[in-house]
């Protein structure tokens, strides 16, 4: 069995060999060829930070049981950042980006003119390829769909986190900074 298991392993040896050959089949390898075209320009930023912005309308929110629901698709969310990395997800709310999850407080009137005190809770989960961002009202209620908002997506892979321990992640303004992400 080891004999053969050597044999084999000298076979695939050869045939590797074989193929890194300047010459192929049909001859001699040719000069190299000119210089392609420039290609279209890239996204501002890290090799392995990536950012994008999102606007949500109301009716992108669909309702799942507990909470208004909204998916989005995101390439950056390799199995690498998937796995070791972060994605951070920001709400746009009075011309400054915040952090979610996040929790904000109201008062409102019921149906009998009695103040009442709610709160709104939004909270994210990120999958390979894609984000979900959950609205869940305190009463769990599916009468109000969210009106219109922005969202703003970063992938930022494990070793650039990693090098930058004191970075305020809750900051967009910090994030953008550190890692040169254009708006």
């Amino acid at each position: 069995m080891k004999r053969l298991f050597s044999i084999a392993c000298a076979i695939i040896a050869v045939v590797f060999m074989a193929s890194c050959a300047k010459e192929g089949p049909m001859g001699p390898m040719g000069p190299m060829g000119p210089t392609g075209p420039q290609g279209p320009a890239g996204n501002d930023g890290y090799v392995n930070v990536a950012s994008t912005t999102i606007t949500v309308v109301p009716d992108d929110w669909y309702w799942d049981e507990t909470s208004w629901r909204v998916d989005f698709s995101y390439d950056a969310v390799t199995s690498d950042i998937y796995n070791s990395g972060v994605v951070l997800v920001y709400m746009e709310s009075n011309d400054t980006w915040r952090q979610i999850p996040m929790t904000f407080y109201y008062s409102d009137y019921d149906n009998q003119g009695n103040l009442i005190y709610c709160s709104s809770s939004l909270e994210t989960s990120f999958y390979e390829g894609g984000v979900s961002v959950f609205w869940t009202e305190n009463d769990f209620y599916d009468g109000y769909r969210p009106e219109e908002h922005r969202f703003r997506l970063v992938a930022i892979a494990a070793g650039y986190y990693a090098a930058h321990p004191e970075l305020d992640l809750s900051s967009y303004e910090m994030v953008k900074e550190t890692f040169n992400l254009a708006d």
